[in-house]
């Protein structure tokens, strides 16, 4: 029997998470959520309370380096929702 447990993602990693992706500009709920969900390979995220503490480490890292070369613009932009009239 396997004792392994998965550890959450902290409310600490979650804040810098969502604070971070609203600041550069995906300020709604499913944007955010496009773009954590591409950057950790889970589609059809529904929370980001749900992400798992490496999840979220792997997405902070990401975010981290797109800002460091400069794409995080175009990291933003290429999950951004549709625009329907």
């Amino acid at each position: 029997m396997s004792t392994d447990t998965v550890e959450m993602a902290t409310r600490g990693q979650l804040t810098v998470l969502n604070a971070g992706l609203t600041e550069h500009g995906a300020k709604q709920r499913e944007h955010r959520l496009a773009l954590v969900a591409g950057i950790v390979g889970r589609p059809g995220l529904n929370s980001t309370k749900d992400l798992t503490r490496a999840e979220a480490t792997k997405a902070l890292r990401y975010l981290d380096l797109a800002e460091e070369v400069g794409e995080i613009q175009e990291l933003i932009d290429q999950y951004r929702p549709a625009v329907t009239s």
